[in-house]
């Protein structure tokens, strides 16, 4: 497969207005976790992110996954566990 088939290059106008418009949540996702303003932040914006595209799929399991891990990281606790191991991790806060 070349490039321009893989990426879309291909594809007439209106399919490449579709397929923005079908992706467009992403980017809005993404711009949220370019702005989010610490470790924790950007954790809960990647997990936010993850899961829209993961309901791209029809596979269950990873909906669930990143549901818990959402829901964990949310709590006090949690959010206290993320940020040790980003400290062992070597990373700052």
């Amino acid at each position: 497969m070349d490039n321009e088939t893989e990426f879309g290059a291909g594809l007439g106008l209106l399919d490449k207005l579709r397929t923005l418009a079908e992706w467009a949540p992403l980017l809005n996702r993404l711009q949220v976790l370019a702005l989010a303003e610490g470790p924790h932040d950007q954790a809960i914006a990647i997990i936010d992110t993850l899961q829209w595209a993961a309901g791209k799929s029809s596979t269950e399991i990873d909906d669930e996954a990143l549901a818990h891990i959402e829901a964990v990281l949310k709590t006090e606790e949690g959010r206290a566990f993320f940020e040790w191991v980003v400290s062992k991790l070597g990373g700052e806060l």
